[in-house]
């Protein structure tokens, strides 16, 4: 029938916001439509309830206003959408369409519709530090949390694998993994970087769990155990069994399976301080050496890696700790609990992806997106409360 809901639901946006008594803009969220849709329509149930406010922050530095109802239809392009929005300060509402940040069909089978990258888009240079910072005049459809890929850079370390973002400056730059509730490289790259590329990784590989590249592993007498740090949110859980694959040239050689250690696997027994870039393991380093990120010198190399091998049955039975493989803040689609969350699962499914918003074509200014925002308070941190239905055509709506 012309115009049926195929689906509804409602979240609360998810995202970091460490900043207190400010108003800052989530991160994508992914809704699962098992047939696709013709249209759809999200609305901000906090927000339609509130006045316009100059305190809301977009990438953590523009102010942004914020939507309440959102819609999109098949025929309009990626990212994009209509917007309604109240003026700041006030309760009148105004209309626009958002150019970046808005819906994005996601169908990971098919590479038309949802590509695995983006196009490129140029960067002027990257700084020589432990969270290097990219220099750019485009940040469209960045935001805290998005993953990038760089090329071509003379930084050749930072070439060709993902890193996670943060501290996005509107048309300015970004930052390769973080400061703060993110992971940092265990030291410089060795060289600033000149100009080159940056794609946004727009699907992460299909099926869970996922090898990541390590960029840094500490210990400490406080906690003797291996904590390893990731390139992007290693999506483990406690019991999930790990093996690491690390070249000589970064030291901690003891970590990999060898005939010398019984073929050692190690299994995860804490994700640090709830840290989706941090985990540790029940391997005993202390004392036992540093790890050092390969630097531009030492290229071509390969990268450390964690590659995830099964379960520690033993240690899942007994953990306190919640056994739910986490995708911002939401459990990754298809993906099995407890005992289980080890499992071999394919992720894909056919849906759409709610961005964080970006420039209104009107106001020329930020707007935040389907996705929503996260308020922190006095360190109490709440998401938006969304809900939103999604339906079919007959004859496709296009």
């Amino acid at each position: 029938m012309d115009g049926t809901i195929l689906s509804q639901g409602s979240f609360r946006t998810p995202g970091p916001n460490p900043n207190n008594n400010t108003i800052q803009n989530g991160v994508p969220v992914m809704l699962q439509i098992p047939s696709g849709c013709d249209f759809i329509q999200v609305e901000n149930f906090t927000w339609w309830q509130e006045t316009g406010s100059a305190t809301v922050f977009f990438n953590g530095s523009a102010s942004a206003a914020v939507g309440f109802r959102f819609t999109w239809q098949l025929g309009m392009l990626p990212g994009t959408g209509l917007v309604e929005y109240k003026a700041v300060g006030t309760s009148v509402m105004n209309a626009d369409t958002l150019v970046d940040g808005g819906f994005t069909v996601y169908d990971p089978s098919n590479p038309q519709i949802t590509p695995r990258l983006s196009g490129p888009v140029a960067f002027t240079a990257i700084t020589n530090a432990v969270a290097p910072v990219v220099s750019t005049t485009n940040t469209a459809g960045l935001s805290e949390g998005s993953i990038v890929r760089l090329s071509n850079s003379t930084q050749t370390d930072t070439q060709g694998i993902d890193f996670v973002i943060s501290n996005v400056i509107t048309n300015t730059s970004f930052q390769l993994l973080g400061n703060v509730g993110f992971s940092q490289l265990a030291n410089a790259p060795g060289a600033v970087g000149g100009a080159g590329f940056y794609r946004i990784v727009k699907v992460d590989p299909l099926f869970y769990p996922r090898s990541r590249v390590i960029v840094n592993i500490t210990s400490s007498a406080s906690f003797p155990n291996a904590i390893i740090s990731t390139n992007v949110p290693h999506q483990y859980v406690v019991g999930q069994a790990v093996r690491f694959k690390i070249p000589a040239i970064c030291g901690l050689q003891q970590l990999n399976p060898t005939a010398e250690n019984n073929y050692i696997t190690a299994t995860v027994i804490d994700s640090i301080f709830n840290n989706a870039f941090s985990f540790m393991v029940d391997v005993n380093i202390f004392g036992s050496g540093t790890f050092s990120y390969p630097t531009v010198a030492q290229q071509p190399s390969e990268f450390p890696e964690v590659i995830p091998v099964g379960e520690n049955t033993a240690t899942s039975l007994v953990s306190l700790a919640p056994q739910v493989p986490l995708q911002n803040g939401l459990q990754i689609p298809n993906t099995q609990t407890g005992l289980l969350s080890d499992a071999t699962v394919n992720t894909g499914f056919l849906g759409m992806i709610l961005g964080t918003g970006g420039n209104g074509f009107i106001s020329g200014t930020p707007i935040i997106g389907p996705a929503g925002t996260v308020a922190n308070f006095g360190g109490v941190i709440t998401g938006d409360l969304m809900f939103w239905r999604a339906g079919k055509s007959s004859f496709g709506g296009q």
